[in-house]
């Protein structure tokens, strides 16, 4: 028998019940299993323990949009696809179950990426760019204050609104020290030397204050994102990626990373990014054809070295001169 909506109310489960019984029926790892738990119990939780049929296309929209992390800020992409695929799967088993007539999560829109933010698709290659593109947008640069900011976020991994939320203070032996990073966590960063020679000729060209904003306008007040970003496009005009879109400012820290996976630890790496999931630096680990070829010429080279070397005993396992 198909439950019409006529007889759906006698039928009525209420949503908690129906997540119990359909994470009963999963075969899952354990790792799997417990993230549709928790995703799935904090839809309910927000809904409240209403029944499965009531819930619309708008609830789930609504629910979707404002899902926020535990310090309040929006979670990532990531994280609100996983939580679309938990409440897809978990209703297209209602639905199995004759539990509803239609699968509210049916032709509702996933989230598209900022690309300001940096945010891109599951899946798709991260673009970072070459020295030479690197070194056109840093000649492009009309200012000692740009060509710092820019060379920070190439050197240094760290995002532009950590950059632009750093004090002068907050710098020092060779350590940036991030009080407000992702998700309002403190971290620490490294100065190269590069940027190290361009931080003096700025402070330098200000009058070598000690304190307050590193990043100023003009007239003194903290350089904000919309006009970091556009001094950004202004020093990047005629810099493209290879698909033929505009590169972004964002593509800085992505280039930090991609330049160094494959060459250091993905976790040495994951601390230097500031990454909170160790996932979220593998995406930079594809090893690139030349990484691979590197590393395979220079272990080819050291084992061929170790056969031509000569063999020769330790002195504690030479043999006596008799006299």
């Amino acid at each position: 028998m198909f439950y019409t909506k006529d007889n759906f109310h006698q039928m009525s489960t209420e949503l908690f019940e129906s997540i119990t019984k359909y994470l009963t029926s999963l075969s899952l790892d354990g790792d799997t299993l417990r993230a549709y738990t928790i995703d799935l119990h904090r839809f309910e939780r927000t809904l409240g323990n209403i029944a499965v049929e009531t819930i619309t296309k708008e609830h789930l929209k609504d629910y979707l949009d404002n899902l926020k992390s535990k310090h309040g800020q929006r979670v990532s992409l990531a994280t609100q696809n996983r939580h679309y695929a938990s409440l897809h799967r978990f209703f297209e088993w209602c639905l199995q179950e004759k539990l509803i007539n239609d699968n509210p999560m049916e032709n509702l829109p996933r989230r598209r990426p900022n690309k300001d933010n940096g945010e891109v698709m599951p899946g798709t290659v991260i673009r970072s760019l070459k020295k030479e593109q690197v070194e056109k947008l840093l000649r492009n640069a009309q200012t000692t204050r740009e060509k710092l900011l820019f060379t920070l976020l190439y050197t240094s991994g760290i995002r532009i609104s950590e950059a632009l939320d750093l004090n002068i203070q907050d710098i020092h032996d060779g350590t940036i020290h991030i009080n407000h990073g992702k998700g309002n966590q403190p971290r620490q960063a490294y100065l190269s030397k590069q940027t190290e020679k361009l931080l003096i000729q700025c402070l330098e060209e200000r009058g070598n204050p000690t304190s307050g904003p590193l990043f100023v306008t003009t007239h003194g007040q903290r350089l904000s994102y919309a006009r970091a970003r556009q001094l950004f496009m202004d020093a990047a005009r005629n810099i493209i990626n290879t698909d033929g879109t505009m590169i972004t400012i964002h593509q800085l820290r992505h280039t930090f990373c991609t330049e160094r996976a494959g060459h250091i630890d993905s976790f040495v790496l994951q601390r230097l990014a500031g990454h909170n999931d160790i996932r979220t630096t593998l995406r930079y680990a594809k090893v690139s054809d030349d990484v691979a070829k590197e590393a395979f010429n220079n272990f080819d080279e050291w084992q061929d070295y170790k056969k031509k070397m000569p063999v020769e005993p330790s002195d504690r396992f030479k043999p006596l001169k008799l006299n």
